[in-house]
């Protein structure tokens, strides 16, 4: 899988960007936070397991599409930079589109049979 490029609302004069992949069965963000986009730079690898987040979505806009990652514990939230609600949404450029429905595609097949499990046997 490629990696993708995004970028995060700004948070005052830090700027944030990074990529994201899917690795070895999990969703993986490198989040770049940098300080007028120059110095200061920190770099931080989010690994997350596929049953942490209760959906994985993409808000189609007319120039840059958003990736809306919504975990199921508020831990995910605090890991990225930034303020989020409830939901990180990664801005991807349009351009970029048909790579993120594949990684949408991807994520869900390796989420769907973690959550799938067979009915008990009842019969006698």
């Amino acid at each position: 899988m490629n990696r993708i490029e995004f970028t995060l609302p700004d948070v005052g004069l830090r700027e944030i960007e990074g990529f994201v992949w899917i690795e070895d069965g999990y969703l993986v963000l490198e989040v770049t936070d940098k300080l007028l986009g120059l110095v200061d730079t920190d770099t931080n690898l989010i690994k997350i397991e596929p049953n942490a987040l209760a959906d994985l979505h993409i808000k189609y806009r007319p120039f840059k599409d958003r990736l809306v990652l919504s975990p199921k514990k508020i831990d995910l939230l605090e890991a990225v930079p930034g303020k989020h609600v409830n939901s990180v949404q990664l801005k991807i450029w349009k351009t970029k589109r048909n790579e993120v429905v594949e990684l949408v595609a991807e994520f869900n097949a390796i989420k769907q049979p973690q959550q799938t499990s067979l009915p008990a046997d009842s019969s006698p």
